[in-house]
């Protein structure tokens, strides 16, 4: 993997980025009227010329507040460029800004650090970030994140793969997520099962055991008894949850009893 290069601005540069940034990108004349906005403006992208990585952090933390006002595309493109940045802590507070914004302008660079940044951290975040366009186009780099030692990783990109707005991308999937719903980490188990949205024999079958299994961490167990109740359950699985109305876990009880519940209404279809 290529070494990162270094991503302050030169001196020359720095200033047509100023320019270009205060008064050319606007999008309204109400910023150049507003003293105070283009001040902060302009202490940020001055401040993010700094050799220490704090205030460049600071500098982009400040510039974010104008992300959801009529000034996003002012404070986009300083942090679309912090998205090169030398140091992981900016580059991830960048990728956690740019997030919930989903701009189509910054997709491009963020599947790329999905797959390459050196930094297994800064590959969370872009992940989670590219999971909020639940676009159909990064069902491959998802797919090629499931390979990651890193279970943080793997976890991001499994829930970015179930999110993708496509009817279909769970059951192409079903072996990933069936190898998910058996992983022994218990977070990864945990994001296969809470976001499953369809039925299919082999996914109630993982639930079944996960049920029956009296070692099931708790957690599992309530997840895998909210969405067995989509089922309709065995002999022996059923079985097991009567047992389960006695647990001393009160969710457990009252999950069990609407999984039962349930369980009638689905015998009757």
């Amino acid at each position: 993997m290529p070494q990162k290069q270094g991503t302050l601005f030169h001196a020359r540069s720095i200033t047509a980025f100023l320019i270009l940034l205060v008064t050319g990108c606007a999008g309204s004349g109400e910023f150049t009227n507003n003293a105070k906005i283009q001040n902060d403006i302009t202490i940020a992208v001055n401040n993010y010329n700094s050799d220490n990585w704090e205030t460049r952090l600071d500098s982009i933390k400040k510039i974010s507040r104008y992300s959801n006002t009529v000034y996003a595309k002012n404070s986009f493109l300083l942090i679309f460029k912090a998205l090169d940045d030398s140091h992981s802590e900016v580059r991830i507070e960048a990728l956690k800004i740019l997030k919930p914004m989903k701009a189509p302008a910054a997709e491009k660079k963020i599947r790329s650090m999905a797959l390459l940044d050196e930094n297994p951290n800064v590959r969370v975040y872009a992940y989670s970030a590219l999971e909020e366009y639940r676009n159909l186009t990064n069902e491959e780099i998802f797919t090629k994140g499931l390979q990651e030692n890193d279970w943080l990783v793997k976890e991001a990109a499994l829930k970015g793969l179930m999110k993708i707005n496509d009817t279909e991308i769970q059951t192409r999937h079903i072996d990933d997520i069936v190898s998910a719903i058996k992983d022994k980490n218990i977070s990864i188990k945990l994001t296969a099962i809470s976001n499953i949205n369809i039925r299919n024999p082999l996914i109630y079958a993982e639930l079944a055991k996960i049920v029956k299994n009296k070692g099931s961490s708790l957690f599992v167990l309530k997840a895998a008894l909210v969405k067995i109740k989509e089922y309709k359950l065995d002999p022996e699985t059923k079985q097991r949850v009567i047992e389960l109305l006695t647990s001393r876990d009160k969710n457990v009880r009252i999950l069990s009893l609407q999984v039962l519940k349930q369980n009638e209404l689905n015998a009757d279809l």
